[in-house]
């Protein structure tokens, strides 16, 4: 017989949507603090750089120092695999 503790585990994070590179650099930023297991499914060059920065200050300097495109794009890698895992608990 299954009991609670069995069932996955539904996370309540929600990702921020973003419309420009500011709010990407915020949205990227608070998905790192909250650090869900799915992010080990992101493995660009700029995740690895930005999630290797250990305090957010350093996170948010280097992702404005990206370029927008970069930022972008790394924004995407992140929303696509939230994307799937709510796929995955639904």
């Amino acid at each position: 017989m299954k009991t609670l503790s069995d069932l996955p585990k539904i996370s309540s994070f929600r990702m921020k949507e973003a419309t420009n590179k500011p709010e990407a650099i915020i949205s990227i930023i608070d998905v790192l603090k909250h650090n869900p297991l799915w992010l080990n499914k992101c493995t660009s060059a700029e995740f690895a750089i930005v999630y290797n920065m250990h305090t957010t200050q350093k996170r948010k300097s280097c992702l404005e120092l990206m370029s927008f495109q970069q930022v972008r794009d790394l924004f995407i890698e992140i929303k696509t695999e939230y994307y799937k895992q709510l796929d995955l608990q639904f």
